[in-house]
């Protein structure tokens, strides 16, 4: 077929495929495509593919045969390919059209359309050389070319794990540790802070291992023991950002550096950590091949809300956590209920077990948990989170008549008149208020309706509230 002048991204799974959905297509923008209309046929459609779970795998084919039956160039991208490559290939057409992460994947879509498509030059994007010695860095995103569609960009700074988690296949289909070089991820935000974006989440396959070789901590070299810390403190001086989070960290990763490079730069980096649990008893993270017990995790818990506590209001803590893993024992569980009782985390992504096939645990049969076991556990546990005696409604109760700040990111359908958006402490928060989308309000949180804050526009000449730098 001619050259393809139009594409069409279809993006699965988790915030690192979407944080890369951003750098693929700025790839195809800058060799000259443009994306199809909605409802109509992309010359080029390209299904980037999670297979993180047996579910997800079978929707990533799913999208990839209705994308090929449309009459488009196919292209399949992630991980559906490292974990079940011929099918991959199958359904792609040929081999060249099935593109793992043995290379970025924006990196093997480039070389893919060059190869293809293009009069021999090259295209690519050089390679920052601030690096660690040792560590494989991931390339500078193609620039964005297109003013902010959101309020919030994710940007992709690490990729690859190999800390093995029993339950997980993604280190067989992202195997390749791979950092971006600080300047790199500033040159990207500045770009993207430029292009309108007020918010940016810092995302990784395995956040914590930013900067090292290896996501196994006994093993990594401590020649830069901060990288992650240094990075945050980069991010954070980056002229216009506004607002910064990160994706997920586990207990190892939460420094005193990095905690204190929340402190420096309070009112940019939010007082908002995603940290999974999966378990809280300490026989089921062994099984899992976690790296930390319930007793490190617990501690990491009282030093995080101690050091980013204001005005007696700790930090908001999310988590994951598996409900029905092989061998979990209904003594197990009731563990887990306990922690998430001392944590009080503001929202649980709670799901059951699901054995994914060329994994550890799916080969443990003879342990697994019957599914309306695991299904009942989930739903326990998310009773637990949500209700007016909630823990997540407990959490938002410490906000009421505290002033908050939120991005407006949409119109509250079910409030004629009001914007919603998420505060720095992540709780959904409505407001009545003249603005637009993208806009800092400044609010006083009045009362709680469906696990939304309602609150009250601060008066623009009101001072602001002094936050303290440590």
């Amino acid at each position: 077929m001619d050259r393809p002048r139009t594409f069409r991204v279809r993006v699965l799974g988790c915030r690192v495929n979407h944080a890369e959905r951003r750098e693929i297509e700025a790839v195809l923008l800058t060799r000259g495509l443009i994306e199809a209309a909605p409802g109509r046929t992309a010359d080029l459609e390209l299904v980037h593919s999670c297979a993180v779970t047996a579910r997800a795998a079978a929707k990533s084919r799913q999208a990839a045969r209705r994308s090929r039956a449309s009459g488009s160039t196919l292209l399949i991208t992630g991980c559906l390919v490292g974990a079940e490559r011929q099918a991959a290939i199958e359904i792609a057409g040929s081999e060249d059209r099935a593109l793992g992460h043995d290379t970025p994947v924006p990196e093997a879509v480039a070389a893919w359309f060059d190869r293809s498509w293009s009069p021999p030059e090259d295209t690519s994007t050089p390679i920052s050389p601030e690096v660690d010695s040792g560590v494989i860095p991931l390339p500078l995103a193609a620039p964005a070319s297109r003013q902010a569609e959101h309020v919030r960009a994710e940007v992709r700074v690490q990729d690859g794990c190999d800390a093995h988690c029993t339950f997980c296949i993604i280190p067989t289909t992202r195997p390749v540790l791979r950092t971006k070089s600080v300047s790199t991820v500033v040159e990207e935000v500045s770009n993207l802070v430029d292009l309108g974006h007020r918010e940016v989440v810092l995302t990784g396959v395995f956040l914590g291992a930013f900067g090292h070789e290896t996501a196994l901590r006994r093993r990594q070299s401590a020649i830069k023991a901060e990288p992650l810390a240094d990075l945050v403190d980069a991010v954070a001086n980056v002229p216009g950002l506004c607002r910064l989070r990160l994706s997920s960290l586990e207990p190892g990763d939460v420094s005193p550096a990095l905690i204190a490079a929340f402190r420096c730069h309070r009112g940019v980096v939010v007082p908002h950590l995603h940290l999974p649990l999966q378990s809280g008893a300490d026989q089921v993270l062994r099984r899992m091949n976690r790296q930390y017990r319930i007793g490190a995790y617990l501690d990491m818990i009282d030093f995080v809300q101690e050091e980013l506590a204001e005005d007696g209001l700790p930090p908001a803590l999310t988590t994951d956590i598996i409900c029905g893993f092989p061998g979990e024992t209904d003594e197990d569980f009731d563990q887990t209920v306990q922690v998430c009782h001392r944590v009080g985390y503001l929202h649980m992504h709670v799901f059951p077990y699901s054995a994914r096939p060329g994994t550890a645990a799916a080969r443990w049969t003879d342990l697994h948990v019957a599914p309306a076991v695991a299904q009942s556990r989930v739903r326990r546990l998310i009773d637990l989170e949500t209700g007016p005696r909630g823990l997540g409604h407990q959490y938002r109760s410490g906000l009421l008549n505290r002033e908050v700040r939120l991005l407006a990111e949409q119109p509250d359908a079910s409030r004629p008149g009001h914007w919603q958006g998420r505060c720095d402490h992540y709780a959904m928060v409505s407001v009545r208020a003249n603005c637009k989308r993208g806009d800092f309000i400044r609010a006083t949180a009045r009362r709680i309706e469906d696990d939304v804050i309602l609150a009250d526009a601060v008066p623009a000449d009101c001072p602001l509230p002094v936050l303290a730098r440590h």
